[in-house]
């Protein structure tokens, strides 16, 4: 069933407005009132689609990620040629590009954990090409992976990338193999 129209062009123009905004001030200084205001609709709508400000924040983010991991054509790599998935995957998706690309990602009071939501699109992704059987075990397996990749980028500079693409590529191979 198709989405109502309307629906969209609200979210939408919800989120335009949001995004205007977060160009003049943080998150944390935006308020329902503001936006409803702005988008010219009211604070009853907003809550209709938004249970507050920073669901929509994290939407407007998570919609980002999902937009630019989306975009890649590799993921079957993953398991077949994990070093080089890493190898791509590391300098297509930087953390500090992602920052400049999307320039309302904040470090403040409510920022996203973006390893998280990073590797929440990309475990999705990776199971979705249907290299191994949708398990819950194989989805910890591929999470675990992910996450020692995701995680293991935040504490290291791109200096490092190269024993990140070491390491985690030896946990991949012996998960999988």
């Amino acid at each position: 069933m198709k989405e109502d129209l309307r629906v969209v062009k609200t979210r939408r123009n919800i989120k335009s407005e949001m995004m205007e905004l977060l160009q003049k001030k943080p998150v944390e200084k935006i308020t329902v009132t503001e936006l409803a205001s702005q988008a010219f609709i009211n604070k009853g709508t907003f809550y209709h689609h938004y249970s507050d400000i920073y669901d929509l924040y994290h939407e407007l983010v998570s919609d980002f990620i999902e937009n630019t991991i989306g975009s890649l054509d590799y993921y079957e790599e993953f398991f077949t040629e994990p070093e080089r998935f890493l190898q791509k995957f590391l300098c297509d998706f930087r953390v500090n590009d992602i920052k400049k690309t999307f320039p309302f990602y904040t470090e403040g009071t409510h920022s996203l954990f973006l390893p998280y939501y990073v590797t929440e699109v990309l475990l999705n992704r990776l199971m979705s090409v249907n290299y191994v059987e949708n398990t819950i075990e194989n989805r910890v397996k591929v999470q675990c992976c992910i996450t020692a990749m995701t995680a293991t980028k935040s504490h290291f500079d791109e200096a490092y990338n190269n024993i990140i693409v070491k390491v985690v590529s030896k946990m991949i191979r012996s998960t999988f193999e």
